[in-house]
């Protein structure tokens, strides 16, 4: 269907810039975050932990380079459950990443016109 699903370990073994080179470009992008999908050492917070999952600056570089590759039209972070994370990390990360990113929306905006 035109897909191009790489586990972690794929992603990590390629590295940022060549992930960011199989996503076309100049097009709009609307980004799905799906909390599961990070490591548990940072988001306990989760139904599914995933041992192994994406750390926050490798997922905050990815977006940076997205960013810079077309427009970013929406963003939405999915599954954060506080119930399973009494030390309130999830939460901070599921506030921090897309704050973080849209930071980096609008400065890529502001290049652009």
């Amino acid at each position: 269907m035109g897909s191009d699903i790489l586990s972690v370990r794929q992603f990590r073994k390629l590295g940022v810039d060549a992930v960011l080179e199989r996503v076309p470009a100049d097009r709009r992008y609307y980004v799905t975050i799906d909390i599961d999908g990070f490591d548990p050492s940072i988001a306990p917070g989760t139904g599914t932990p995933s041992h192994g999952g994406f750390l926050y600056y490798e997922i905050l570089e990815l977006l940076a380079g997205l960013v810079k590759r077309g427009p970013v039209v929406g963003v939405d972070l999915v599954e954060v459950a506080p119930d399973y994370d009494h030390t309130g990390t999830t939460a901070i990360l599921a506030a921090q990443l897309p704050l973080n990113f849209i930071g980096r929306i609008m400065h890529q905006r502001s290049l652009t016109n």
